[in-house]
């Protein structure tokens, strides 16, 4: 009754089947199959011919079995080959959504390159083609397709399957397409593939070992990797990248000054001759500069403040003497370094000198506050040394314990004696070393000793009093 009952069921299923199928609706009778076919492979074949016999094989492909239970491996190619032919999306999503191994790679990849070579730029087939290598693990033919494409996912293939060994000589492709990755992709990676000149020189990796962005990433990451090539990062800053030469320039312990301050020179660039000049000890040199070719009074200030170098304040106060705004500028920034009135006693009478005013009453502030801050800072130092006197005395004042495990540190002996009736001295100081007086190198009386000889050995200084133990 079970086998009838289920013979019934799957002969009633194929009815409606054919029902939709005569009625057009294929897509509702290929999703029916899945319910009414189950795991019955024969009847499987038999539906997918027919649907390929009513042209409609891209309706029952996306519900074919794929998982443990499959058709035979020419059925799916089949359906392979018939979107090939008309339809290059839906073939490329089949790719994407079948495992590999539901069909015969190696026959897709040849059908695939057969209709390259009529569409030799069909951006869909060649994806699709460099997806099938990659099922096939032949991953250095889809990287180069990838690179072709300048696809994004070009990156990612080189990192899942650890095709650096591979992308040697496609260097300068990776670069074209994307620097900043490819920069990142190499630096992160210096252990699998070498980025420095190579033994057979490969033109490739040395374009990219020269180029701006590797050269400033490498040194970002450790300002002393490639350190023989900061000579040469010199000249591709100042072509390239100017923001960042400067920087360089500060952090760079490897790079040549001289070399440095020839290219700065040669392209007038002088905010980093002015720091090359200083770094080199000719500050002078670099004051001026900023004096003449730059005209800022503010950044020759800030520049002698960083030196603190009474000279330079001088060649700035006599250059700066006969231009009224300049004067402005040193008046209002000059009094907490060089006294105000050697600038004022140089002024020409009768000089126009702009907001004079304003830089006078500035100056009168500014030494007020400094007046201030003396005063406050001796009143603080005054009870700091108050409150510190008073608790060193009141440490000097307390008692020091003396027992009998307690030893003379001249004679190792103990310092009380078995007999505590006879009469006894005990030196004790301060710093709690203990001597019986007549071990204490004198004369034999306390006011020829002030300090611990041990502490004062070890150049401790005083604290080590002296205190008189009799009985």
């Amino acid at each position: 009754q079970y086998s009838k009952t289920r013979h019934d069921v799957q002969k009633i299923g194929m009815a409606y089947i054919n029902h939709l199928v005569e009625k057009g609706d294929y897509d509702s009778a290929a999703r029916k199959c899945q319910k009414v076919l189950g795991k019955n492979m024969e009847l499987w074949e038999n539906e997918v011919y027919r649907f390929k016999t009513i042209g409609q094989l891209k309706a029952i492909s996306q519900y074919l079995p794929r998982g443990d239970l499959r058709l035979r491996p020419a059925i799916y190619e089949m359906i392979l080959h018939d979107f090939l032919k008309t339809d290059y999306e839906g073939f490329a999503t089949l790719i994407r959504e079948w495992p590999g191994e539901l069909y015969n790679n190696m026959a897709i990849v040849q059908a695939v390159s057969d209709h390259l070579k009529k569409e030799p730029t069909n951006r869909i087939l060649l994806t699709t083609l460099a997806e099938l290598y990659t099922y096939d693990q032949r991953y250095d033919r889809a990287l180069e397709i990838y690179l072709r494409l300048r696809h994004k996912d070009v990156y990612q293939l080189i990192h899942k399957h650890n095709l650096f060994s591979s992308i040697e000589d496609k260097i300068v492709l990776l670069m074209d397409f994307d620097k900043e990755k490819a920069v990142d992709m190499l630096l992160d990676n210096e252990d699998k593939l070498s980025v420095s000149v190579p033994a057979r020189f490969n033109p490739e990796l040395i374009c990219l070992i020269f180029s701006p962005q590797y050269l400033h990433k490498l040194f970002k990451r450790d300002h002393h990797k490639g350190q023989k090539y900061h000579e040469r990062q010199i000249g591709l800053y100042a072509e390239y990248d100017r923001p960042n030469l400067l920087p360089f320039l500060r952090d760079s312990t490897h790079c040549p000054l001289e070399k440095a301050l020839e290219v700065c020179q040669q392209r007038n660039f002088v905010e980093e001759t002015v720091f090359l000049l200083s770094r080199m000890g000719n500050c002078r040199r670099a004051l001026q500069m900023i004096m003449e070719e730059l005209e800022d009074v503010d950044k020759a200030i800030e520049f002698a403040k960083d030196q603190d170098d009474a000279e330079l304040w001088e060649d700035l106060i006599s250059y700066s003497i006969d231009k009224p705004p300049f004067i402005t500028g040193l008046l209002n920034n000059i009094g907490t370094h060089v006294d105000p009135i050697l600038l004022i006693h140089r002024i020409k009478e009768g000089m126009e000198i702009p907001n004079l005013r304003d830089s006078l009453v500035k100056i009168l502030q500014d030494y007020n506050l400094q007046i201030l801050l003396r005063e406050g800072c001796k009143k603080i130092l005054v009870a700091d040394s108050l409150s510190l006197l008073q608790k060193m005395h009141r440490t000097q004042m307390r008692g020091v314990r003396v027992d009998e495990e307690n030893i003379c540190e001249s004679c190792h002996a103990t310092i009380l004696p078995s007999d505590m009736a006879k009469p006894f001295s005990v030196v004790v100081f301060h710093c709690r070393h203990m001597f019986h007086k007549e071990c204490l190198p004198s004369s034999g009386t306390i006011p020829g000793v002030q300090f611990c000889n041990i502490c004062s050995a070890k150049k401790r200084g005083p604290g080590s009093g002296i205190l008189e133990i009799k009985k």
